[in-house]
This record gives C-alpha cells, sequence and structure tokens, in this order.
C-alpha cells in the first residue's frame, strides 16, 4: 500500500513539473511576455535575466523577439499580487528580516511595516508550549 502512495505521489510531481515547463513553452510560443513575467511575480521568484530568457525563447524557437519590458511590466504586476500585507505578515511571523522579492515594499509606506511588525511581534511572544 506504501508503495503505491509513493508511486502516485512521484508520478503527480513529474506530472506537475512538466505541466510549469509546458505552460512557461507555450507562453513563450505564443509571445505572451507580460504574463509569463506576471506568473514568476505571482510566485515570489526572482525575475529571469534577459540572457537566459532569450535563451529559453530561442530554444522554443530560433526566431523568437524577446519583449523583456512587457515580461518586467507583468513581473512587477505579479510581485504586487504576491507582495501582499498577509504575506508581510507572514514573512514576519516566520521572523525573517529579508523581505526578498517584496523589499520594494518597505518604501510604500508604513503599512506594510506594520504588518510585518505585527506577524513579527506575534512570533516573538510565542513560547512553543502554551500556543500563547
Amino acid at each position: 500500500m506504501l508503495k503505491k502512495i509513493i508511486v502516485a505521489v512521484t508520478l503527480l510531481v513529474l506530472l506537475a513539473g512538466c505541466s510549469t515547463t509546458s505552460t512557461k513553452q507555450a507562453l513563450i510560443a505564443d509571445g505572451n511576455w507580460f504574463k509569463l513575467g506576471f506568473n514568476k511575480g505571482r510566485w515570489g521568484e526572482k525575475a529571469t535575466a534577459e540572457p537566459t530568457l532569450q535563451a529559453e525563447a530561442s530554444e522554443v524557437d530560433a526566431t523568437m523577439a524577446l519583449d523583456y519590458d512587457a515580461y518586467l511590466r507583468g513581473y512587477q504586476k505579479g510581485l504586487e499580487s504576491y507582495c501582499t500585507l498577509e504575506q508581510l505578515r507572514q514573512m514576519g511571523m516566520e521572523m525573517k528580516t529579508d523581505w526578498g522579492v517584496c523589499e520594494f515594499r518597505r518604501d510604500d509606506g508604513g503599512l506594510y511595516k506594520m504588518f510585518w511588525q505585527q506577524g513579527f511581534d506575534r512570533s516573538m511572544a510565542f513560547d512553543g508550549v502554551t500556543g500563547r
């Protein structure tokens, strides 16, 4: 029984990886640079460098013209959907002082800092034994 579960989970992971790759390749083939950048930002990942993205595009179609500006616009929109107040609170709860790709939010005003601080304070107050 355990062997069947392990095989099923392994297949799901492999299929998920193939799905991501084929989606990325489909977006490149369609020249949908904005959506490609949006997806990268939405998951809180760092933007792909222009030469790397051009190489990936060339693998799909050697004549593909990269619109890196559209990619970066999409990436920024994706980051805005990832770097929410709740995401910053979660980072605070995880006691992360490096905001990673959300670092730009530090300059967006005190609200993001306040949510991060709430999470951080909550984490500091939690003793792990009583749940308080």
